[in-house]
């Protein structure tokens, strides 16, 4: 007890039972080891489908009474950040006896954890994550425990933010998908652009920056390659400048009031599940499609398989992050940079899009004397956040817009040479810095091409690709024939045989039930099945 001046994990005796010391440290209290711990569980209301991570347990102390107290359909995630810790806990604690479900990953693999709940949420319906502090080993690695909490609590959290969105706008995902496929051979592969753009890229949001960009920055347009998001382009185009692509994700054929000028020589980058609206006024071989990958399933991992000309990227929620995510792609070297303008994800009061975008010129049409051009009810909702921007003035965000800050900085803040130019906004984990005309002569290795999308706008899909995916196309078509007349008693099969030619065909079309509010998995029931037929019905429409 006297020397506790110890590297290694080591359980020494209390007056009331054993502690463990620890570089110096006693993880328990030495007059009551198992009291703290006991105290919390036994003070947890706990609910069915929790997921409870047990900080640094190093004694048994709690698991049991926890492992007793659980509802059904839990998880516990024995969580240990410190290797020797986790050595020393692999040897002493007695998971074995626990009857509930658990993991016990070691320190290297925690940082998957947040994935794998994810999955986990998906497979087992959780729906809440609860973190529990077991000792005082939390203490040499505190700020991870933090993040990694936080991170599986978002994991969650998004999954079922996930579920909403799928349930609500699911359905017109997947239909807008399989009505653009049927147009895609005509389209410009995307893969055709990656590593060949020439210039400096910029990236236009429609955040109000984008107004004090053009008032700040005097730039020769003409050696830039300019990429905007769809609500950025009326904007751009009332400034006289016509950028080289635009970015589209929004599934709702609202967007197409984006898209009201000619559209020469403008090329659009479109996610597969975007408005299937766009090709009706805008040429195929003008587009190029990529496809966001909006839920885990076997029928977008089979579309990938088949049609390696797809381009996947990371579902990010915010179209400006996707043209963010392919400008990095789309140059032909690190070297060059890609300034990102108008990414705001927030407003100032009154304020939420830039001059000209389809918002603002919504709220000009809609004003009159009892209401206002400003938009102060997105400022000063129940929802909104406020805080001090990127250059102390006093702005405001929403918990969505937030995330999508978030998810930048998590996903881009190691990406070479790029650069925040936006003058306003909730800070990105990026270099601040202006597009200046001294930067374009540090690129002699890379080759001026004032021509770079007139360069690829004779690529197309070959005859193979084209017939392959008419051929996709028909294969769906006859699946889906097959069930409808499995579902409708067509074709007489004892019931264990039509069960399994059910599931056959339903396992590889997740499209078919994913925005059901119980569409997280199938399931075999009458219910679910005559749901099933009608989608069914409404799918052979479509394709």
């Amino acid at each position: 007890m006297e020397n506790l001046d110890i590297q290694k994990p080591c359980v020494v005796q209390t007056p009331q039972g054993f502690s463990v010391s620890y570089k110096n440290h006693l993880l328990y209290s030495k007059y009551n080891p198992s009291k703290s711990i006991l105290q919390t569980i036994e003070k947890l209301e706990l609910l069915s489908g929790s997921i409870i991570i047990c900080k640094s347990p190093v004694l048994d102390y709690g698991l049991k009474e926890l492992d007793q107290k659980l509802p059904e359909n839990c998880l516990l995630i024995i969580c240990e950040a410190d290797q020797n810790l986790y050595q020393f806990e692999k040897e002493n604690l007695n998971l074995s006896e626990l009857k509930a479900n658990y993991i016990f990953p070691s320190p290297e693999n925690l940082k998957d954890l947040p994935l794998k709940l994810y999955e986990s949420t998906r497979k087992n319906n959780y729906k809440r994550t609860i973190g529990i502090n077991f000792s005082a080993g939390i203490q040499f690695h505190e700020d991870f425990y933090k993040n990694l909490e936080k991170a599986c609590v978002d994991s969650v959290m998004t999954f079922w933010k996930n579920r909403v969105t799928l349930t609500k706008f699911g359905r017109k995902y997947s239909s807008n998908l399989f009505s653009n496929l049927k147009v895609m051979g005509q389209s410009q592969p995307i893969n055709t652009y990656l590593k060949s753009i020439t210039k400096p890229i910029i990236v236009f949001g429609a955040g109000q920056s984008l107004d004090l960009f053009f008032k700040n920055t005097d730039i020769d347009f003409l050696k830039y390659y300019i990429l905007c998001v769809d609500t950025a382009l009326q904007p751009l185009l009332k400034r006289g400048i016509k950028p080289n692509g635009v970015f589209i994700e929004e599934a709702q054929s609202i967007i197409t009031r984006s898209f009201i000028n000619k559209m020469d020589n403008i090329h659009i980058f479109a996610g597969l599940s975007s408005t299937r609206l766009l090709s009706h006024f805008i040429k195929p071989r003008q587009i190029s499609y990529f496809m966001t990958q909006y839920t885990q399933a076997s029928f977008l991992d089979n579309l990938y398989m088949n049609f390696p000309q797809l381009v996947q990227n990371p579902p990010f929620g915010s179209v400006g992050l996707t043209a963010v995510y392919y400008a990095l792609l789309f140059r032909s070297s690190t070297k060059l940079p890609v300034y990102v303008v108008g990414l705001d994800f927030s407003y100032s009061a009154g304020l939420t899009h830039a001059k000209a975008s389809m918002a603002h010129l919504q709220r000009l049409i809609q004003s009159n004397r009892l209401t206002s051009i400003e938009n102060h009810a997105a400022s000063f909702s129940t929802s909104s956040i406020k805080f001090s921007d990127k250059n102390g003035q006093i702005f405001f965000t929403s918990p969505s817009l937030k995330s999508y800050a978030e998810t930048f900085n998590n996903y881009f803040y190691n990406s070479q040479n790029l650069f925040d130019a936006s003058l306003c906004g909730i800070p990105l984990g990026i270099e601040r810095k202006l597009p200046n005309p001294q930067d374009l002569t540090v690129f002699n290795d890379v080759k001026n091409d004032d021509e770079d999308s007139s360069k690829n706008s004779n690529s197309n899909f070959d005859k193979e690709t084209q017939n392959k995916l008419s051929s996709y196309l028909e294969n769906e078509k006859k699946q889906l024939k097959r069930l409808l007349e499995l579902l409708e008693g067509k074709i007489i099969l004892d019931k264990k045989d039509l069960e399994k030619e059910i599931l056959k065909i339903v396992n590889q079309r997740e499209y078919l039930y994913l925005h059901f509010p119980d569409g997280y998995k199938f399931t075999y029931n009458q219910s679910f099945l005559n749901r099933i037929k009608s989608e069914t019905q409404a799918f052979l429409k479509y394709l």
